[in-house]
C-alpha cells in the first residue's frame, strides 16, 4: 500500500518514520503495508514522545553534536539509502526538506550522546564479578566460529543503477547460474570463479578484492545475510539474497571453528559483558526517572 505523507506531519515526525521504515522492514515508507505503518508510526510516536523527555533533561546540558560529525553521519545515511540522488528523491516523496532532515538527525544524534553519558556513569566492573560470572556460567565461554567468506551484491538502489529492477535480478540470476555451473569443481576452483565475477560484476566496494569479507563472526553482517552464511558449508555458494540494497550471493570459503576459553582468556570477554549490562541498567533506571519524577518537587526546584 502507498502512503503519501502530509506536509502537515511533523519533520520530526517523518524523520523517525523513515527511520524505522528501514531498520525494521528494510522499506521505504511509501512501501509498507498498512499493518507495517502502523507498527512504524507507532514506533516514532514513542520514539519522539522518548526524545522530548530526554532532550529537555538535565543530562542534556552542554551536549552538542560537532558539524563534522553530524555531516558524517548524514552522508552515510545517503549512502544506505542508495546514494545522494536516491536519497534526496526520498526525501521529496516523504515532503521533507534537506534542512530539516538534519535538524531532526542533529537531535537524534544528542540523544544517543546524552544516554552514552548517562551509561558510563555507571559503575565499573569489579574482579570479583567477572570471577563470580565465569564460575556460574554452565556453558563455556568460546570464540565465536568464524565463516571465511566472499559477496557479490547487485545494486538496485545505486543513484548509478541505470537498469529496471527486473533485469537487475536477470543479471543476478544469470550470474548466480554460472557460479553453480561446475558442481565438480573443488573448493579452491569456486573460490577462483567467485573472485573473477566479483571483481567483474558486483557493485560492492570489496569488489576490488574479489568480494572478500575477511573472516566473520556471527552477527557482523545484517541478519538475513548473517542468518545465510552460517548455514552454508565449505565450499558452498548461497542462493540469491534480496535486500533493500539488491541481490546478493555469498561464498563460504572456509569455516573456523570456535574454541573453549579458560577464565584468563574470557576476562575480557566478561568484562565488555557485564559493562554493558550495567550501562543499560543504568540507561534504564535513568529513562524511568525521567517518567516518575514528581511535578511538584520540578516546580520548586
Amino acid at each position: 500500500m502507498q502512503f503519501i505523507l502530509s506536509r502537515q506531519i511533523e519533520s520530526a515526525l517523518v524523520f523517525h518514520l523513515m527511520k524505522f521504515a528501514f531498520h525494521i522492514f528494510e522499506k521505504k515508507v511509501a512501501e509498507l503495508t498498512m499493518e507495517e505503518y502502523a507498527e512504524t508510526y507507532l514506533q516514532a510516536c514513542q520514539e519522539m514522545a522518548l526524545q522530548e523527555k530526554i532532550l529537555l533533561s538535565e543530562a542534556a546540558c552542554g551536549v552538542v553534536i560537532p558539524k563534522q560529525v553530524l555531516l558524517a553521519s548524514y552522508s552515510f545515511l545517503q549512502a544506505e539509502h542508495g546514494g545522494r540522488k536516491s536519497f534526496f528523491r526520498h526525501l521529496q516523496k516523504n515532503n521533507l526538506q534537506a534542512a530539516d532532515y538534519l535538524t531532526a538527525l542533529e537531535s537524534d544524534l544528542r540523544v544517543e550522546a546524552i544516554l552514552a553519558r548517562v551509561a558510563f556513569q555507571s559503575e565499573p566492573v569489579s574482579a570479583q564479578e567477572i570471577h563470580d560470572y565465569y564460575h556460574s556460567r554452565h556453558d563455556p565461554f568460546c570464540f565465536p566460529e568464524q565463516r571465511r567468506a566472499r559477496h557479490i551484491l547487485i545494486c538496485t538502489e545505486s543513484e548509478d543503477a541505470q537498469l529496471p529492477k527486473e533485469m537487475l535480478r536477470q543479471r543476478a540470476h544469470s550470474l548466480h547460474a554460472r557460479l553453480q555451473k561446475d558442481s565438480q569443481a573443488t573448493n579452491e576452483e569456486r573460490a577462483e570463479t567467485f573472485t573473477r565475477e566479483a571483481l567483474l560484476h558486483s557493485d560492492a566496494t570489496t569488489a576490488c578484492d574479489g568480494g572478500d569479507l575477511g573472516k566473520i563472526s556471527p552477527g557482523e553482517l545484517c541478519a538475513v545475510l548473517d542468518h545465510t552464511l552460517f548455514h552454508l558449508a565449505a565450499g558452498e555458494i548461497s542462493p540469491i539474497i534480496e535486500t533493500a540494497q539488491g541481490f546478493h550471493i555469498l561464498f563460504c570459503e572456509a569455516i573456523h571453528p570456535g574454541a573453549r576459553l579458560n577464565f584468563q582468556e574470557a576476562c575480557q570477554q566478561i568484562h565488555q559483558i557485564l559493562t554493558r549490562k550495567k550501562r543499560i541498567t543504568a540507561c534504564k533506571i535513568w529513562l524511568k526517572s525521567l517518567f516518575h519524577k514528581n511535578p511538584d518537587h520540578a516546580e520548586t526546584r
